[in-house]
């Protein structure tokens, strides 16, 4: 049986010859309502707190709840993008290692073809200075088949002045009809 304040306060008790002086039940019953009545009060507030605390604390879990979903799915986005971010330099690398190989094959290729140009070269240098020195060979040959006389005419006068003791004409070499005139027979 529920009881309210109000039913204490109008409930009447039987009248008997020893019973219980009213007006001290009366006002007995009129302060265990209000009491009854504050505790009541109370206890719907209590109820009221408690229902916005239960809704507080759902909130509270559902926040929870959010914050540990994102927490997952910032932990499982870190992981895919240090993941990715392995790939990509995996690639990266495995593209520079084949960038490299072809920076080297071509240095190599460079390099060998550069060889065999300095080996042509130095080929064609020896052939040319083989050609320089036979040409200079033919040209002393010629040189030394041909006489001059005029070097002849300075042995002359060059035994004449060691032998006489004074100074003889130096012949004019710069004009050539001087040269011949003095060189032909009987001018002598």
């Amino acid at each position: 049986m529920n009881l309210s304040p109000l039913d204490i306060r109008k409930h009447e008790f039987k009248k008997s010859l020893r019973g219980y002086d009213i007006d001290e039940v009366t006002a007995f019953l009129n302060m265990a309502s209000m009491e009854y009545e504050n505790l009541i009060r109370e206890n719907a507030l209590l109820n009221e707190r408690v229902k916005d605390y239960n809704n507080q604390l759902k909130k509270f879990h559902d926040i929870e709840g959010i914050l540990q979903e994102t927490l997952l799915s910032a932990e499982r986005a870190r992981e895919e993008t240090v993941n990715t971010a392995k790939k990509q330099a995996e690639v990266i690398i495995r593209e520079a290692e084949v960038k490299a190989a072809s920076i080297i094959e071509d240095g190599r290729k460079v390099f060998s073809s550069l060889r065999n140009k300095i080996v042509e070269l130095k080929i064609q240098k020896e052939a040319y200075l083989s050609k320089i020195k036979a040409l200079t060979k033919a040209q002393l040959e010629i040189f030394e088949q041909f006489s001059f006389p005029e070097e002849e005419k300075f042995v002359e006068i060059d035994a004449d002045f060691s032998e006489e003791g004074n100074s003889p004409k130096v012949p004019d070499l710069t004009n050539s009809n001087d040269i011949k005139s003095e060189t032909t027979p009987g001018n002598e």
